[in-house]
């Protein structure tokens, strides 16, 4: 099942280590959850389960955007990135006076500056979804991460505890199913296409790739991709698919062919001047499959000179 739709910050991460030696970790402590009791959509144990697991395991609590997030307990603010790159989003993260690190990701923004002394219940962010240079890299939601007696530099970014195990308050409702974070790839593609008129023609996505997705025998891949398209000597316009193919096997023959619905890129006004737009889609690719661009030019003289391709999606 494809889905279509078409559509025509800050300083970077700074830390400082405050951590010394001779701090003890209290694995028996009680915090405050960051936005009180609200639903997890993602335990501990489902990032660990996660295929691969998740790099960072935490827990994830469904909030609306720019909910204020608080303090777990009294610490230091030791590290705080500002901008949407990467999976992590914007985040913050507290060094506990109990010696344990708490870092809270996918910020809309932070309220407090690094070295600032913050106390339990104290507002330190606001909630968001940001990560993958994006402000929706994911539904709206904060994920916050424990680690027992040091950095994750010191212990491992995967090596993480259950901060449910240590909060304070009851149980909460949990979603029936984890919402993984997605796989994410990203590439930019500088090319040189001549595209004849009124013709479909298939195009590279990256140098040397021209498929979207391939999907063996037995795999599911559910995502969401977007292509920003840049073209020169536009003066009527550019057509946009995406086209699935249903193979007999991981290695074909092509059993069925899926055309999906067309996006239409309008020329630049201004004349001579390039043309750029973008197609997103939604897909479901049951295996064996794969997925490919086609492009058509409604005029001639057409060079497509840039294809760059955002794609997030999960495999089972």
């Amino acid at each position: 099942m494809l889905l279509a739709t078409g559509l025509a910050l800050g300083a970077t991460a700074f830390s400082v280590d405050l951590f010394s030696p001779q701090l003890s970790a209290n694995a028996a402590g009680t915090y405050l959850r960051p936005c009180g009791d609200v639903p997890i959509s993602s335990t501990w144990q489902g990032h660990r389960n996660r295929k691969p697991p998740s790099g960072e395991p935490g827990t994830d609590y469904a909030v609306a955007m720019r909910s204020p997030i608080r303090a777990a307990t009294g610490g230091v603010i030791v590290d705080r990135k500002d901008t949407t790159d990467s999976a992590t989003g914007r985040y913050i993260a507290l060094r506990a006076d109990d010696g344990n690190y708490i870092r809270y990701l996918h910020l809309a923004s932070s309220a407090v500056a690094i070295g600032t002394r913050v106390s339990r219940g104290q507002v330190i962010a606001y909630s968001g979804a940001s990560g993958f240079g994006s402000e929706t890299g994911y539904g709206s939601h904060v994920h916050v991460s424990l680690w027992l007696g040091g950095t994750p530099s010191q212990l491992g970014f995967p090596n993480t505890v259950n901060f449910e195990n240590l909060v304070d308050g009851g149980p909460v409702p949990i979603y029936p199913e984890d919402d993984p974070v997605p796989t994410h790839q990203s590439t930019d593609f500088a090319t040189s296409v001549a595209l004849p008129a009124n013709t479909w023609t298939t195009v590279a996505v990256a140098a040397g790739q021209l498929y979207l997705a391939i999907v063996g025998n037995g795999i599911v891949e559910t995502g969401d991709v977007s292509l920003n398209l840049k073209a020169n000597g536009l003066t009527t316009g550019l057509q946009v698919r995406l086209v699935a193919e249903k193979l007999a096997s991981n290695s074909g023959p092509v059993v069925t062919t899926l055309v999906q619905p067309v996006t239409e890129i309008r020329a630049t006004a201004a004349a001579g001047s390039p043309t750029q737009g973008q197609h997103a889609q939604s897909y479901q690719l049951v295996g064996p499959m794969r997925l490919f661009v086609q492009l058509m030019a409604l005029n001639s003289g057409v060079t497509l000179t840039g294809i760059s391709v955002r794609k997030n999606y999960w495999t089972s």
